[in-house]
């Protein structure tokens, strides 16, 4: 099996800092906001306590940002740049021949992040929920780019394993794909398991890509 690509490697902690993407001032005021926001929610946090946290005054936030709300919707689109490039790293990694280990590596290795990313999933989702715009922006910018990307993938291991009727299941197969892996980190974290090859053996079957 080839090594996994670096940028799937989540064995850090935290996720990268934001200055990495947005350097300077801008930058630190979205790792600040990011604190602030998985304490406090997006209602309970403000843009004087970011302000207290980068140590500057509120009124120099708003050079950078309009208000609170363009801060959290550029966490919101850094953070998708991160995770798509990530999660496209490691379904291009993936190849017909050792497709069970690595599934079971690739869940694994999102459990990880799940772990890593806690901080901004913690700030984000709560607030995605509730917001049909920023729903919309998160279908747009990880939902359907990771489904186009599996549904690619899966056209090559389909023509490898000779699926049936591949053309015709495809779309629903890769949907049923990605709830298992959702699902699977949901309940890993409620059970306290790692059941990452069963779960790999059970989308193996389910994507017919069984000899």
């Amino acid at each position: 099996m080839s090594d996994r690509p670096q940028d799937a490697d989540l064995e850090a902690t935290r996720a990268q800092s934001f200055t990495e993407q947005e350097p300077g001032r801008k930058g630190e005021i979205l790792d600040a906001a990011l604190d602030v926001f998985a304490e406090r929610g997006y209602s309970g946090g403000s843009m004087r306590e970011i302000a207290t946290r980068v140590g500057v005054s509120e009124p120099a936030l708003y050079r950078h940002f309009s208000g609170k709300e363009e801060v959290f919707v550029a966490l919101m689109r850094i953070g998708a740049t991160r995770l798509r490039k990530e999660v496209f790293a490691l379904i291009g990694w993936l190849s017909p021949e050792d497709i069970a280990d690595q599934l079971a590596a690739a869940f694994a290795d999102r459990r990880r992040a799940m772990r890593r990313y806690d901080q901004l999933f913690r700030a984000v989702l709560p607030r995605v929920v509730r917001n049909q715009s920023l729903v919309r922006e998160f279908r747009e910018g990880i939902a359907f780019p990771v489904r186009e990307q599996l549904i690619a993938k899966a056209i090559e291991i389909d023509a490898y394993y000779g699926v049936a009727n591949a053309n015709d299941t495809r779309d629903s197969r890769v949907r049923v794909l990605m709830a298992l892996f959702v699902g699977t980190f949901m309940t890993s974290l409620v059970l306290a398991d790692e059941p990452d090859r069963d779960a790999a053996n059970a989308a193996i079957v389910l994507m017919g890509w069984v000899r």
